[in-house]
């Protein structure tokens, strides 16, 4: 893994995208009080609504006070006036960011105000647990992590999250490279969606064996090496889908009892489950290909597969 030191430092305050009338803050903008409170000028007048400033939002009313310890538009505004958005959400979008790119180590600030740091490991494992169905192909990537907190009584908890990958950035580049060039072979343009997936699914099939040693979970060996487990069958599938232009998403659950991953697809307007790693069994007699378990629905899967439908899309 190549040896990056990056460090970001991220306040974790952001707006949500309900928020769209913003009025510009002029360059003479500066803070001013009394023994009413604050407001912010904006030359010769004064901030009313929501603003950004310093990178963090403020809701002013009407006669140019600060909003502070209450609730506007439902987002909650502390004492400070800082609208405190939610953490998980915030915390997620910083370590999907941070992954994405194979940051070895980085640091996050939030504000300690209405948090609880006891619970914030478990609020960081919540969060990857979600963005491992939401962006799959970035977190199967993590092989591990590690998490330290600090609070040095403030109003900010730092968090700095150190992470190990199974792909370095330049194993992606060239997995991308390397997909990119078959896919444009096998599931040209000129096809239509179902052509596309059934060309990606029996291409794996053809040129992928399942891995006896236990020991290939990642795409890019699973490529290069032509041998892979579940987990590299499936994310190699969703990396070819993708760049196909087809949704796709890894599934994690279980198969006959045993820990199992497979892929949903969004296909004529429709989920379904498609499983390259059963439909191409171990054999003696070369490869073969098996439709068994391709487009199927929740129902017709769940003979022997097993996952938690509450936080996957329904294939019905």
């Amino acid at each position: 893994m190549k040896s990056l030191r990056l460090r970001n430092i991220i306040i974790c305050t952001l707006v949500a995208a309900s928020i769209t009338a913003l009025t510009p803050i002029g360059v003479s903008a500066e803070w001013k009080s009394n023994y009413k409170g604050w407001w912010y000028t904006e030359g010769n007048s004064y901030a009313t609504g929501w603003r950004k400033i310093d990178g963090f939002w403020y809701y002013f009313y009407q006669n140019g006070y600060m909003a502070q310890n209450t609730t506007i538009d439902g987002y909650y505004l502390n004492s400070r006036g800082v609208w405190i958005d939610s953490v998980n959400t915030l915390i997620g979008q910083e370590i999907l960011k941070n992954v994405s790119i194979q940051n070895p180590s980085f640091y996050i600030e939030c504000p300690s105000s209405g948090v609880d740091i006891s619970n914030l490991e478990n609020i960081i494992k919540d969060d990857i647990s979600k963005l491992k169905i939401t962006n799959s192909y970035e977190m199967f990537n993590v092989s591990d992590y590690d998490v330290t907190m600090t609070s040095d009584g403030s109003d900010t908890i730092g968090i700095q999250i150190k992470c190990n990958y199974k792909m370095t950035a330049g194993m992606e580049a060239d997995l991308d490279s390397k997909v990119r060039s078959i896919v444009a072979q096998i599931a040209p343009d000129s096809m239509s969606q179902p052509e596309k997936e059934r060309a990606i699914h029996d291409w794996i099939i053809n040129n992928t064996k399942y891995d006896q040693s236990l020991t290939i979970y990642d795409p890019y060996n699973t490529l290069i090496k032509h041998t892979g487990v579940c987990e590299g069958y499936s994310l190699l599938a969703q990396k070819m889908f993708t760049i196909a232009g087809i949704k796709s998403m890894v599934v994690e659950g279980t198969a006959d009892g045993q820990a199992h991953a497979w892929n949903l697809v969004y296909i004529n307007n429709k989920w379904r489950h498609v499983d390259c790693t059963w439909d191409d069994p171990v054999s003696n007699y070369g490869d073969v290909i098996q439709y068994d378990y391709y487009n199927l629905t929740d129902q017709e899967i769940s003979a022997d597969h097993s996952w938690d439908t509450s936080v996957y899309p329904n294939a019905n």
